[in-house]
């Protein structure tokens, strides 16, 4: 399971290098429509909650091997966990409505969203790589209220899938036949 992530946010790394190499920041905040996002936007919803949303994973890590609670997988999620990365997977299948604190402003600074991607990216491996040897599943960890918690396993892939989705939302606008040629 721990290799999985790995390879999953290592491809994501490399899909945010790949989309953004040689783009200028006029084209990384170019948006394809008003109410759609552009590729520097992508990237600053994915780092928008941090450090918050990392900080817990990690306290929830150390708290796990306090307890000694560790296991080698294969590891099984509950039914909200697996619909919940489901629901990530690009293309959408349903449109979410981003929580005003995650929304990125229209004129956001293109390199600064990159950089605050990559090294938010640099720390999740970081995370994933502490997680090795844990029950995945038994392990718990808040998410979105802090009453809520998920198996640890449950919300490290939901943050890979969440950034391969918003990735795959850059990818368009990358794509869309206007975008504008330097």
């Amino acid at each position: 399971m721990v290799s999985k992530l790995l390879d999953e946010n290592t491809a994501n790394i490399e899909k945010a290098k790949s989309l953004t190499a040689g783009l200028s920041a006029a084209q990384m905040t170019w948006r394809p429509q008003p109410g759609k996002w552009s590729i520097a936007q992508n990237l600053a919803h994915l780092t928008a909650g941090d450090p918050q949303d990392l900080d817990p994973i990690a306290s929830s890590i150390a708290a796990a091997r306090a307890k000694g609670i560790i296991g080698n997988g294969p590891f099984r999620y509950g039914w909200l966990s697996s619909r919940i990365m489901k629901s990530m997977e690009p293309p959408p299948k349903r449109k979410w409505k981003a929580a005003k604190a995650y929304t990125p402003s229209p004129d956001v600074d293109a390199a600064k969203a990159l950089a605050d991607y990559l090294r938010r990216t640099a720390r999740l491996t970081e995370l994933i790589q502490k997680a090795d040897g844990l029950d995945l599943a038994r392990a718990k960890t808040p998410f979105g209220l802090k009453w809520v918690k998920i198996s640890l396993g449950a919300l490290l892939a939901h943050v890979t899938t969440h950034d391969r989705r918003h990735l795959w939302q850059a990818e368009q606008v990358r794509n869309d036949p206007n975008f504008p040629i330097v």
